[in-house]
Order: structure tokens, then C-alpha cells, then sequence
């Protein structure tokens, strides 16, 4: 893997026009091969594994083009990037050059695919990907504390793009293996990787924290004198050391982003192995019950423990007349797991068969709409009360039956 210099990410002169028109051009025949390839599947209800093959084929030709693009504008525009925004060059003796300001060039993005098994360290963690560029790494590892000007190199403007990449990376991850969780549960465990206390200790454990420049005041025993850090500031700090670090690992090389994908989806799976091992053995069974059920009937009906609890419950104790409503209950609060989330309590109330706002179950979660669910689940869970319902329900409807029969006997009569 080559090593990437300030350098290497941008230049004082401007690309030739000519030469920008002819990567544009690459880039239009890409897309255009791409396209007279699809064209005949143009009618196809979903991608299958030929047209996947296809963009496959095509995909590195068409990224290669936009890249080399990509640059060009880079080279043209950065020029005139505002100096508080460029991060400095040092040369050999550590000095920065205040007429040395280069901009650094976003690689394009890897693939992220689902966890597996095999993901999962056997033992400890995985091994940490060093930073292949000195400068990078000197700023993902000094603290702005430690600077004499707002030009000069630390962790700030790295642990910005660090925080960006790990958003993307661990809601890519999480997408594309709990294929059947909420949008609620997914944010949850998204938070549990990318919060402060994960990532902290990863710094800890890796012992980043011991090669970062800190201000007196981080230290265990403060600054002589002055003050001392608070834990959570300490905190803060650390998960903060560590987004800089995956960015500088990922910005240090061409192949960076590669590297720290595969790297942070290791590690990662060590914070939530219990939920990746949990899902791994729903998969396998979701998908040979599939396989047994693709040939039936387009008519057939879900079994019942695969409706939506609210479903259920409707046509358990629901009937005309009858109104099931879900509302909010109690204040708004914050969810246990992280402290960030809105934690929603919704409860389930029944209007009817002589009841009125019977409460018939309550539920919390981190959407409103599997609140609801989670509500009409601890509904039908009451089995006691729910066939009390079930009971009143079939008298309605003897009543009503019977009061048709008359009025059918009545209207023959006259």
C-alpha cells in the first residue's frame, strides 16, 4: 500500500481544460456502456444476481472516472479554500510552513456489507491499523489544548470527518444485517457503538491515549495549580481522539478506507457479538422458510404470529361499533440504553360492548409506531381480559344476527 504525502492530495496548478473534458468523457461512455446494459432488463420486477454482475462490472470503471473528475475540481477549487480551513505541513524538523496549506481528498466509498460470523475476533481485539502519512498522524494525536495558534495541527478538524465516517459505516453495517429490526432498535445499537463510553475505551484499550499530546489538566493528577478534567470531559475527549484516528488511518493512504472498514467492522463486532450471533441464526432459518412457502398460492394468508400485534388484537376483539384507539401516556422521556433517544409510552384504550376507554395494554419503545405494537402485544398477553371481550363480542353478534333474522321474518310478512 503507497504512502500519500500533502503532496500527493493537491496541487498549485490548475488541470488543463482539455484534460478535465477528457475525463469527463471517460466518465459519459461508462455510463452510457452501463446503461445499453440494463436496458434489457428494463422490464425485470427486482435486481437479480445477472444485473448485479453487471453493475459490478461496470461499477470500478465508473468510480475510477468520477474520481480522476472528482480531482480535478478538487485542484481547481481548494486553491481558494479559506486558510482557518487547510491543515499545515510540517517538513522534517517539525516546523509548520504557513505557505504550505494542502487539501486533503475524500477517498471514494467500499463496499460495507453485512456482519457475519466469522467477523467475530476469536480472542481480543483486532489489530489497530497504523497511520501510513507522519502528518496526519501528528494531528490526530495532538489535542487543541496543545496548539499556539487556531492554524495549527490538531485532532479537531480529523475527528469531524472520523465522526462522519462511523455514522455511515456502523448505520451501513447495521442495515444490511438486522434485516427485520425497527428503525428505533437500529438507531439503539447504533448509538451503543458510536457513543463516547465506546469509543473511549477503544482508545484506552488500544492505548492511543497514551501516544496523544494532552493538556496538563487530562492528566491523572490535573494541572498544578489550576484545574483538573472531569471524567465526562475526559470522556469526551478520548471518543473524540478515536474518530480523529480513523480518519488519519483512512486519509493516510489509497487504500485507507479499505483497511479501516474492515478493521472497525472486527471491532465493532466485539460491542454487540451477542446481537450479531442472535441474528445469524434467525437468517438461515427466515430463509428456508421462505424457500418453503415460495411456491404456494398467492391467496394464502400470514401465519397468525406473523401479523402486526395491532392487527391481531382488531380481529381477536374488534367488531362495529367497536373503537380501539392508541395514545400517549405519561411524560416524554429518554430512552436507558444511551440517554439520547426519545423513549415513546404508548397504551392501547377500547371503546365499547358497554366499555368505555378501557385500558387494555401499554408499551414503550424508541418509535411511536412500535410503542403502538409493543402495546397491542401486552394487550393480547392478557389473556384474562381479552377473552372477557372475546365473550362480549360473540354476544353482540348473536344479538345482531338475531336482529336481522326478525327484521328479514318481518319485511317477508308484510
Amino acid at each position: 500500500m503507497s504512502k500519500r504525502s500533502y503532496t500527493d492530495f493537491a496541487s498549485h496548478d490548475v488541470a488543463p481544460v482539455s484534460k478535465i473534458l477528457e475525463h469527463a468523457e471517460d466518465l459519459l461512455r461508462a455510463v452510457k456502456a452501463l446503461k445499453k446494459e440494463l436496458d434489457t432488463f428494463r422490464d425485470a420486477p427486482e435486481v437479480n444476481d445477472q444485473i448485479a454482475s453487471i453493475l459490478q462490472r461496470h461499477n470500478k470503471k465508473i468510480l475510477s472516472s468520477a474520481q480522476l473528475l472528482t480531482q480535478d475540481g478538487t485542484i481547481t477549487v481548494n486553491r481558494h479554500e479559506p486558510e482557518s480551513h487547510k491543515i499545515q505541513k510540517l517538513d522534517g524538523d517539525g516546523k509548520k510552513h504557513d505557505n504550505m496549506h494542502m487539501a486533503l481528498i475524500i477517498p471514494p466509498l467500499v463496499s460495507l456489507t453485512r456482519w457475519t460470523l466469522d467477523d467475530i475476533p476469536s480472542s481480543g481485539l483486532p489489530p489497530l491499523p497504523p497511520i501510513l502519512d507522519p502528518t496526519l498522524e501528528q494531528a490526530a494525536l495532538t489535542h487543541s489544548g496543545m496548539t499556539t495558534r487556531p492554524t495549527d495541527m490538531s485532532y479537531e478538524r480529523l475527528e469531524w470527518i472520523g465522526d462522519a465516517y462511523l455514522y455511515l459505516m456502523s448505520t451501513s453495517f447495521i442495515y444490511q444485517t438486522f434485516t427485520n429490526l425497527s428503525p428505533g432498535r437500529c438507531s439503539q445499537l447504533r448509538e451503543r457503538l458510536i457513543k463516547n463510553g465506546t469509543l473511549s475505551s477503544y482508545t484506552i484499550q488500544y492505548g492511543i491515549n497514551k501516544r496523544t499530546k494532552f493538556p496538563a489538566e487530562f492528566d491523572l493528577h490535573g494541572r498544578i495549580g489550576g484545574s483538573q478534567a472531569s471524567q465526562n470531559a475526559k470522556k469526551k475527549v478520548l471518543g473524540d481522539v478515536f474518530e480523529s484516528y480513523v480518519a488519519a488511518a483512512i486519509l493516510g493512504d489509497s487504500e485507507g478506507l479499505s483497511r479501516v472498514s474492515l478493521w472497525i467492522k472486527s471491532l465493532w463486532s466485539t460491542t454487540i457479538a451477542q446481537e450479531i450471533r442472535e441474528e445469524c441464526k434467525i437468517q438461515p432459518r427466515l430463509t428456508h422458510d421462505h424457500s418453503k412457502t415460495g411456491n404456494n398460492d398467492d391467496s394464502q394468508k400470514p401465519a397468525k404470529q406473523d401479523l402486526n400485534p395491532k392487527v391481531q388484537l382488531s380481529q381477536v376483539i374488534g367488531a362495529k361499533g367497536v373503537r380501539i384507539a392508541y395514545n400517549d401516556v405519561g411524560e416524554p422521556k429518554m430512552d436507558k440504553v444511551s440517554g439520547k433517544l426519545p423513549w415513546y409510552t404508548v397504551g392501547v384504550f377500547f371503546d365499547g360492548f358497554g366499555e368505555k376507554n378501557l385500558q387494555l395494554g401499554i408499551g414503550g419503545a424508541l418509535s411511536k409506531k412500535e410503542a403502538g405494537a409493543n402495546a397491542a402485544r401486552a394487550a393480547l398477553e392478557n389473556k384474562n381480559l381479552i377473552k372477557r371481550l372475546q365473550k362480549k363480542k360473540e354476544e353482540s353478534l348473536k344479538l345482531a344476527k338475531s336482529a336481522e333474522s326478525t327484521q328479514q321474518e318481518y319485511d317477508n310478512w308484510s
